[in-house]
């Protein structure tokens, strides 16, 4: 009785120690999660991109199938890379709210999620687990992707719940999360692939890690398959057509993962340091951040065409890394000078990344909703429903489908297979004829539209949605950004 009391006793004292977080300290830290996701939807738009998962959301939800244009010829295609995230909206669809907001509000509650995990991966030490949640809070393009509606924080979430779940010893549940995150993304299989890796010397062990893993997988196989044809997304197979500027690709996928801004690549030394004690010792974050590494490893193999949200899982163990890199500084110099860091790090941080993240939303309030997203979908829907049969053709297929009733071509091929069959967007424009066209306001983009004279005889320039409010829809074309921006020109074919 007495050495259990006495063990009592030691735990309470532990969990009671300055080196771990009290509840109420974790709660604070979910907070600011919480709080900068929420400011940040003041600064970022939904991507263009999300509109596309949320047209087959709606879609799936009227009862049409998963699909992008219920009735084309070329349907049924799974142009979304995120097919489990589809599904999930669409059974929220049926709820009377906007499914963008539902989008985003899921994405939130993934990432408190992801930040209380996070904590308790850290075993509630209170510094460094302080770090890897505010950073996780604050990292200003983690904040970003997370708004924009995109799936990237429920596989988050579930990599960490792999990652965790594989260290208790719990095969089981983290080979499920570990086939989850594969039907959220792609990427998926690696992490699946680590996991098997980490448990090659525990033969009971991964095989109960490999029959979830086995039968989530079949069963979103046999599924894709009976419902496609062909289980892998079209939006995979149209990007690997996507051969050029391939090896400069590699610059940018690298600072995306580690150093998304000049400021921050000071910090990549205590990243690398955070990245070998984090993989060298066993511990809930090993699968993690070696899936992060791995993700990278992939696309600088493939030097595939990638965006922002790609990058949420590799930034994210990115910030693990450099947290656990400050750790052992702090336990090396600053400890026995600077124990109040530690011991106050909660309270005094979180302030203040919540008030730098309320000044950033106050500053640089985003305009695309009200320049760019309302007026184009209030003119898309206008326009087809006055024209019901009416095709419009873009490369940025998301927003204006969201809106538009009728059929979209997609010049990517992203959604639409035969676009594939095409040389560029002309050659599509003089074999389809659609009635409208989108295009995005970029130099290269516009200027060889503008050189086609057969294009001009036939098409006229009629609208501009712009996040400055420009509704020049003739612009000068050396006065255009060469890189892309969610500025459109909408073209319509002449009487």
């Amino acid at each position: 009785m007495t050495a259990q009391r006495a063990a009592s006793d030691a735990a309470v004292r532990a969990e009671r120690s300055p080196e771990r977080l009290l509840p109420l300290e974790l709660l604070l830290l979910c907070a600011c999660v919480l709080a900068c996701r929420l400011l940040a939807l003041r600064a970022c738009p939904v991507y263009d991109d999300a509109f596309i998962t949320y047209r087959y959301a709606r879609n799936f939800a009227a009862g049409a199938g998963m699909v992008f244009n219920p009735g084309a010829a070329w349907e049924p295609v799974l142009g979304t890379t995120t097919p489990l995230y589809g599904f999930v909206l669409g059974v929220l669809a049926r709820l009377p709210f906007e499914l963008d907001d539902l989008s985003r509000a899921l994405n939130i509650v993934c990432d408190v999620a992801a930040g209380a995990l996070l904590a308790r991966a850290f075993g509630a030490r209170r510094l460094v687990a302080t770090l890897a949640v505010l950073g996780f809070a604050a990292l200003p393009e983690l904040a970003r992707i997370s708004a924009g509606g995109m799936e990237a924080p429920l596989f988050l979430v579930f990599a960490l719940g792999a990652s965790s779940l594989l260290h208790v010893n719990r095969p089981g549940l983290a080979g499920t999360c570990a086939a989850l995150a594969c039907v959220v993304r792609p990427e998926g299989v690696l992490l699946v692939g680590l996991g098997g890796l980490l448990l090659a010397k525990k033969p009971r062990e991964l095989l109960n890690f490999a029959v979830p893993v086995a039968v989530i997988g079949l069963a979103a196989l046999a599924v894709l398959n009976r419902a496609y044809g062909f289980p892998i997304p079209q939006s995979v197979l149209a990007k690997s057509h996507m051969k050029a500027g391939a090896w400069e690709r590699i610059a940018p996928i690298l600072a995306q993962s580690f150093a998304p801004r000049p400021a921050l690549w000071a910090l990549f030394p205590v990243a690398c340091a955070g990245f070998v004690e984090l993989l060298r010792r066993p511990g809930p974050l090993r699968l993690f951040v070696g899936f992060g590494l791995a993700i990278t490893a992939s696309y600088l193999a493939a030097r595939p065409p990638v965006w922002g949200w790609y990058f949420y899982v590799p930034l994210a163990s990115w910030v693990v890394a450099t947290a656990a890199g400050l750790e052992l500084a702090f336990e090396r110099w600053l400890r026995p000078r600077a124990g109040w860091i530690e011991r106050s790090a909660p309270r005094a941080f979180a302030p203040i990344v919540v008030a730098g993240a309320a000044l950033a939303s106050y500053l640089l309030p985003t305009s695309v909703p009200d320049h760019v997203y309302r007026p184009m979908h209030a003119w898309a829907r206008a326009v087809s429903e006055r024209e019901p049969g009416a095709r419009i053709l873009a490369s940025d297929i998301g927003a204006i489908g969201w809106a538009w009733k009728g059929i979209v071509l997609d010049s990517e091929g992203l959604t639409c297979p035969p676009a594939l069959a095409f040389a560029d967007p002309n050659a599509m424009i003089a074999a389809w004829a659609p009635e409208y066209l989108l295009v995005v306001a970029e130099r290269d983009r516009v200027a060889p539209l503008r050189a086609d004279a057969e294009v001009l005889a036939r098409y006229e320039p009629i609208e501009r949605f712009s996040p400055s409010g420009d509704r020049e829809v003739a612009p000068d074309v050396g006065r255009l950004p060469d890189r892309w921006a969610q500025d459109y020109l909408v073209y319509r074919r002449r009487p």
